[in-house]
């Protein structure tokens, strides 16, 4: 019987340490590929392009903030969207969710905190 649950907690424990591998890997920090920027988003209903002001604000906080990501699977309510085919950029109050279109599908990138982007369409 002893051995029994020590074979059980063995098991256990090893089951634990794989989980929280996983965990720490899936969640680890992130850095989003700012190379896979588009030359156009569609925002307020708009295409804009480099010369708009609102593309410009939205590609110069995406590079200078590419690192602290972490993947998400939540699927976030569309609140104040950067969209082009490969890349959506959706800013809600502290929360900006980035994806793109990689070989494996669409991850899916959030950085939470303050910023000073636009929320609103002008």
């Amino acid at each position: 019987m002893k051995k029994i649950i020590k074979v059980f907690g063995y098991i256990l424990t090893i089951l634990i340490l794989i989980s929280a591998a996983i965990y720490l890997y899936v969640f680890r920090e992130q850095k989003i590929d700012v190379g896979l920027i588009p030359n156009e988003f569609t925002y307020c209903g708009k295409k804009i392009y480099s010369n708009n002001k609102n593309y410009r604000e939205i590609v110069s906080w995406l590079k200078t903030n590419k690192t602290g990501w972490v993947s998400s699977f939540v699927t976030f309510l569309p609140g104040h969207t950067y969209s082009s085919g490969a890349f959506n950029v959706n800013v809600i109050s502290d929360i900006v969710v980035v994806s793109y279109k990689t070989d494996y599908g669409y991850p899916q990138y959030v950085r939470t905190g303050r910023h000073s982007l636009n929320v609103k369409c002008e």
